[in-house]
């Protein structure tokens, strides 16, 4: 499809002519009741070809240099204590996209919903219940700030060395989740008022923290296992159209799947080989990479109920074992290294 030269502008993210104050007030309206996990989205979605959506980052390198990256990337990117298990969605995502035109919120849902199918990650079939809310603004600082003022338990899990970059930070993209906490055996977490909640039978089932603290009951006991499970609940992402000048609409979107499809954290330097790096200097990539794709599958496919840093390990290992697979490690010696010299 050919696309006109004001319709090109939007594309590019010039938006201000795509963005009218009716729908930038609705955005930061929606914003805050999605967050909660309600409102349906009735447009539907079409999926685009999974080869299209992924770039390749195709350079070999040894098994040392790929590990090390490897390990950079999760530490960049994963947002968690050493010992929580990582957060990923339980239910199918759906996601609304606000701010903008309709047809140009339908470039950006079908892309979410394209890379969410490459990552093997569950799609709701619209309409449905809203848990993912992508939101363009002309002043995002103002939106989020609005936001914490309105309904502040929005943002209680937003942690505090990160609320100052949230409410007056300058990154052309900010984002935030809510999560839940359930036992392996799938009993959501309850909040109880007293000091030493129940003490539990010679059967399990105990839970002795209490004190207006949510605790989960746990019916099994595993030196291998977490007690806990932890899911998604929704996702919010906010997009500041001034600040994101030159971008193209699609790259965008896609920056915005990675940080609404996984718990990330605003790395000051992201990783070189990921979507997250778009608005870095000088950044070459401008999709998902196959690094990035490889790493949300990981992440699907792991054992949930396992400590934070031993899933960072299996994430690192199957992205080793991923480019490996793609004949992107050289794991063979060169033994005619040094020898090149021809006699003369």
């Amino acid at each position: 499809m050919q696309i006109g030269p004001a319709a090109m502008s939007c594309h590019m993210i010039s938006w201000g002519q795509c963005m009218s104050a009716r729908s930038a007030r609705l955005s930061l309206f929606l914003a805050i009741i999605v967050s909660a996990g309600v409102g349906p989205v009735s447009a539907q979605a079409q999926q685009a070809s999974p080869e299209s959506e992924i770039e390749v980052i195709g350079r070999r390198q040894t098994e040392e240099q790929a590990r090390r990256e490897a390990n950079d990337f999760v530490r960049r990117t994963v947002s968690t204590s050493s010992d929580d298990p990582l957060a990923r969605w339980v239910t199918p995502i759906c996601p609304v996209v606000l701010g903008i035109q309709p047809e140009y919120a339908a470039i950006v849902e079908r892309k979410i919903r394209a890379l969410a199918k490459v990552a093997e990650i569950d799609t709701a079939q619209a309409p449905c219940k809203t848990n993912i809310v992508v939101s363009f603004t002309t002043n995002a600082p103002a939106v989020v700030q609005r936001i914490a003022k309105k309904s502040p338990r929005r943002l209680s899990e937003v942690q505090i060395p990160d609320r100052s970059a949230l409410l007056n930070g300058t990154a052309p993209v900010r984002w935030w989740y809510t999560t839940q906490e359930a036992s392996v055996d799938g009993v959501g977490a309850v909040t109880s008022d007293s000091l030493a909640a129940n003490s539990g039978t010679a059967e399990g089932g105990g839970s002795s923290i209490g004190n207006g603290l949510p605790t989960v009951q746990a019916y099994s006991s595993s030196i291998v296992r977490t007690q806990i499970v932890r899911a998604l609940r929704s996702a919010t992402v906010v997009i500041d159209v001034n600040l994101a000048q030159g971008v193209p609409l699609d790259a965008v979107a896609a920056y915005a799947a990675m940080v609404a499809f996984a718990e990330m954290k605003p790395a000051q330097t992201p990783p070189p080989n990921s979507i997250l790096g778009l608005f870095a200097p000088d950044t070459p990539v401008a999709s998902a990479t196959d690094w990035d794709i490889s790493f949300l599958r990981a992440l699907y496919s792991i054992p949930a109920a396992r400590a934070g840093w031993k899933q960072k390990r299996m994430l690192v290992g199957r992205i080793l074992k991923d480019s490996e697979a793609a004949g992107q490690i050289d794991d063979e010696e060169d033994l005619t290294e040094g020898l090149a010299d021809t006699v003369k």
